[in-house]
């Protein structure tokens, strides 16, 4: 039998009417919140400022985590299994932004916050410094990021006048130095994993529009040591040119310096033509050099350095109101 409160719950449910199960929860902010239960399935109707910013954070985590799962999976050292690392890369990000939220509700925020169900680009969510990896690992395997914005001028090879580079740097005097030995000297073992991960601008060709569109996606590579290339071989253009296997959803390419003073595993994209380009990237190492696994911790950064100008008009009080069924109020208040 359900009975309805009086008082401050104004005439909600409480109890259970077959298999529907009703509460009550008073949120912080003193309001109450209807809850149904129906065969396992929990209902809110009531929609509180407060309610639906959780909700904007956890629908930007979730899509990020969709993107990302072969990397979170991997990412966080605490965690024992795939499973935890999931859960702690969730839970981090969850609360780097709900704090970034509160902090930062009118403007200097470090997230781009989306519009509920957004229709003016295909975008789930625009980006932000995410933490991509946690660990104890103090220095990474590669020797550096590296974003180049002319790659033509710097690799060997058929090189688009158009493209930007992004990827992970190992310094090697390209013919002077043994496989084994180059491992030894960036602390490498057979296990490792070196990890790339970015949120990127793409395209895509509308087949009705007849036009190139913009895509909008969190993209990801994993750089693994090939083991079939034997240790004793020489660290030759074409030795390098095998010496990793990688999963990705995009196309990594290795790309060897014009003066051999080392190469680079990474993405190339068309910046001129499309429009391709990174706007955040994040790189880290899952090293095993101790009997451990260790990782290096990484966020989303600017590959360029610098402000972020397309966090501009991207604030939570911005977007807020379309959460709210309110979409002409700009800048919504905080409920904070």
């Amino acid at each position: 039998m359900a009975v309805s409160r009086v008082g401050g719950t104004k005439g909600k449910l409480t109890g259970q009417v077959g298999s529907t199960v009703f509460q009550v929860r008073k949120n912080a902010d003193g309001s109450y919140t209807q809850i149904t239960y129906e065969k396992g399935e929990r209902v809110e109707t009531q929609l509180t400022p407060k309610v639906q910013a959780q909700r904007m954070c956890v629908a930007m985590v979730e899509s990020l985590m969709h993107d990302l799962k072969p990397i979170a999976t991997i990412s966080y050292q605490a965690g024992k299994n795939k499973s935890q690392s999931l859960n702690s890369f969730a839970a981090q990000n969850l609360r780097l932004l709900q704090r970034d939220c509160k902090e930062h509700w009118y403007s200097d925020n470090l997230f781009v916050y989306p519009r509920h169900r957004r229709t003016d680009l295909n975008v789930r969510d625009l980006g932000g410094r995410w933490m991509i990896s946690s660990g104890s690992l103090l220095k990474d395997c590669f020797d550096r990021q590296v974003f180049d914005v002319y790659p033509a001028a710097t690799f060997k090879g058929d090189i688009s006048q158009s493209d930007y580079f992004y990827g992970l740097w190992f310094d090697c005097p390209i013919g002077q130095m043994t496989v084994d030995q180059f491992r030894q000297a960036h602390r490498m073992t057979y296990n490792d994993s070196y990890c790339f991960a970015g949120f990127c601008q793409g395209h895509t060709y509308d087949p009705q529009e007849g036009s190139i569109i913009a895509t909008y996606s969190n993209s990801y590579m994993i750089v693994k040591n090939n083991m079939k290339v034997p240790s004793s071989q020489v660290m030759d253009d074409a030795t390098i040119m095998d010496l990793f296997v990688w999963k990705s959803d995009l196309e990594p390419v290795i790309l060897i310096s014009k003066d051999n003073s080392g190469f680079a595993v990474g993405i190339l994209t068309d910046y001129y033509e499309y429009d391709e380009q990174f706007y955040y990237t994040a790189a880290f190492t899952i090293n095993y050099a101790t009997g451990k696994k260790q990782i290096s911790t990484s966020f989303y950064e600017n590959p360029g350095g610098g402000d972020d100008p397309w966090l501009n008009d991207a604030a939570p009080a911005d977007v807020f109101g379309s959460w709210m069924g309110e979409p002409s109020v700009r800048p919504y208040p905080s409920p904070f």
